[in-house]
């Protein structure tokens, strides 16, 4: 391969000079997901990265002698504790799952190990790249692990299509399929059920309803939810925006009329991402967020054709009894050339890993792994 040039992109007015690049780069056949779009980043870049002062864009293109675009890594980089540290992470971090860089020749495996020569060969001495919920199928984390510079972070929990499981409740274990249709049918004798689905200019509306759900079932149990400020303004701004060619959905659960439940998913190049859920837990004992995963799945698999029904990180329990695969999302923590970043990103690795959640015990659930192996349990941050 010819010799490649890195350049960064720091200003807003320099990024939107990127965007229809950006945007030849995303469309490519085998191209990266949702979570690497120009509108994604772009959204992200206008909604949370304002509220990190420390914070600056750190775009990195890599072009051939040309000045070819060859690839785009969508990076920021903040220095959380002063001069003395910079972090280096996605665009978009702690709302995406499924990340990746963009490449010009997604399947090229020669650009992908020279894209990721470049990236770790360039960090300073006062650098760490924290790369997370890194994709495993992905040629740039496959060339990072062969470079020694990743490590499982977390399970990665989805479903396959499969005709034979055409009902969905079929993917739970005999004892949970009785009493879920046990609980769908008290509901229907007792109410009006209905399933809404909302696009395009539904969403909004939709939108404010799912969160009022989220944060009610967040309130009952005396858990904290992330869906607040900046994060929440940046997907109520990314379902206005990314929504409107048909990317996100969101399903509502009515009885008599009122939302008990409602789920945001994405569908994005045969994938269905499920994004954000909430339910009203006053209808709990009608486990309305199975009876809403049960219309959600049937929606991407039969009516979308979707290869691919995503949970995401693997945090949660509900998330394995539904027989699913279990794969594995990846995490960059590397330290910049020298002794001292290299000590910064192993304090910082460490301190990372004990704000992430715990992973469930998952013995007797009947999940495979994603070569379609039985495994006892998802493997361990």
């Amino acid at each position: 391969m010819s010799p490649l040039r890195m350049q960064r992109i720091q200003t807003l007015n320099e990024l939107d000079g990127l965007k229809e690049r950006w945007l030849a780069l995303e469309r490519r056949d085998g191209g990266p997901s949702i979570f690497q779009s120009w509108a994604w980043n772009r959204i992200w870049c206008e909604e949370v990265l304002p509220s990190r002062p420390r914070g600056c864009l750190d775009v990195r293109i890599i072009e051939d002698g040309a000045g070819r675009p060859l690839a785009i890594l969508p990076l920021f980089t903040e220095a959380p504790a002063g001069p003395i540290v910079l972090l280096t992470q996605f665009l978009g971090h702690r709302t995406s799952f499924h990340n990746d860089v963009l490449l010009a020749e997604p399947q090229n495996a020669e650009l992908a190990r020279e894209v990721v020569r470049l990236l770790l060969g360039g960090l300073g001495p006062r650098t760490i790249l924290h790369l997370r919920d890194l994709n495993e199928f992905s040629l740039f984390t496959q060339h990072l692990t062969a470079a020694n510079s990743t490590e499982p972070q977390c399970p990665r929990v989805y479903l396959r299509a499969d005709p034979a499981l055409y009902d969905p409740l079929m993917r739970l274990g005999t004892r949970s399929r009785g009493t879920v249709r046990n609980h769908r049918n008290r509901l229907r004798r007792q109410f009006t059920v209905e399933f809404r689905r909302c696009s395009g200019d539904e969403l909004p509306p939709a939108f404010d309803t799912l969160v009022a759900l989220h944060h009610k079932r967040f309130s009952s149990q005396k858990r904290p939810s992330s869906l607040t400020g900046t994060t929440l303004a940046f997907f109520r701004h990314a379902c206005a925006v990314v929504g409107e060619p048909g990317f996100f959905e969101i399903t509502l659960l009515t009885v008599d009329g009122a939302a008990i439940a409602a789920e945001l998913a994405a569908h994005d190049r045969g994938h269905y991402f499920s994004m954000i859920g909430g339910f009203d837990p006053d209808f709990a004992k009608f486990s309305p967020s199975y009876l809403l995963f049960l219309e959600v799945m049937r929606h991407g698999f039969t009516d979308l054709g979707c290869n691919i029904f995503d949970f995401g990180p693997g945090y949660e329990k509900y998330k394995y009894d539904w027989s699913p695969t279990v794969g594995t999302n990846y995490m960059c923590c590397r330290g910049g050339s020298g002794p001292y970043a290299k000590s910064l990103a192993a304090l910082y690795r460490r301190a990372f890993r004990s704000r992430l959640p715990r992973v469930p015990n998952i013995q007797g659930r009947g999940v495979s792994s994603a070569d379609n192996k039985p495994v006892d349990a998802p493997r361990a941050p």
